[in-house]
């Protein structure tokens, strides 16, 4: 439960902040919905017993103690509004799973940026399966899932998808590589250019103004 505390919380504040700015009451309402459409026995707290009822009809692989405790920041063995408009906000945001060991990524992860950009589905992998090579792709172009929506911004006019524009410059495809230095290099590269283009415009609006 301690790993995933921290990053609970942080979804938390990003629920609540969420919530607190909503200003048409329908969506107020989905959101109510959604706690009394778990809370079967109407007493104001989702039980575990009620927790695991709604994932096992709504066919959903949640259900998990672990989970259920993470998510019920005082420990009272219930859920109340707020912590189940977390759970919410992690099911319409956080349908992520690692492509190697199969754990669900509430926080940071790392993408395949060829698979993002022209397969219909994306290959994503955990910071320690990317981190110790436990994986299997064709493709070695990773980024993480921050420095991603970083370089997606900034990607210039014109540059057909991110994974063209960060291409290594004059790099020999017939050339012999050692694989562990070459993966390396090119991560590192990788990484490099990806937050170039993601600081470029930025620094661009800073000298305008």
């Amino acid at each position: 439960m301690g790993e995933l505390t921290p990053q609970i919380s942080e979804l938390h504040r990003a629920a609540t902040a969420y919530y607190n700015n909503i200003y048409d009451p329908d969506l107020r309402n989905r959101a109510w919905n959604f706690f009394r459409s778990m809370d079967t026995d109407g007493n104001g707290r989702v039980s575990y017993d009620e927790f695991v009822q709604f994932f096992l009809q709504a066919g959903y692989n949640f259900a998990d103690r672990n989970f259920f405790r993470c998510l019920d920041r005082n420990q009272d063995d219930g859920l109340d509004f707020w912590e189940v408009l977390t759970l919410y906000y992690i099911m319409k945001t956080r349908g992520v799973w690692c492509n190697s060991c199969g754990v669900c990524q509430l926080g940071l992860y790392f993408t395949c940026v060829a698979c993002f950009d022209n397969a219909s589905h994306t290959y994503d992998l955990c910071t320690d399966c990317y981190s110790q090579r436990r994986y299997c792709h064709p493709h070695i172009s990773f980024l993480d899932s921050y420095v991603l929506l970083r370089s997606k911004r900034g990607l210039p006019p014109g540059a057909p998808n991110l994974n063209q524009a960060l291409v290594v410059p004059n790099a020999d495809a017939n050339a012999p590589q050692n694989p562990q230095t070459g993966w390396v290099m090119t991560a590192l590269h990788l990484l490099d250019v990806a937050l170039s283009v993601g600081t470029s415009i930025i620094s661009q609006g800073c000298s305008i103004m």
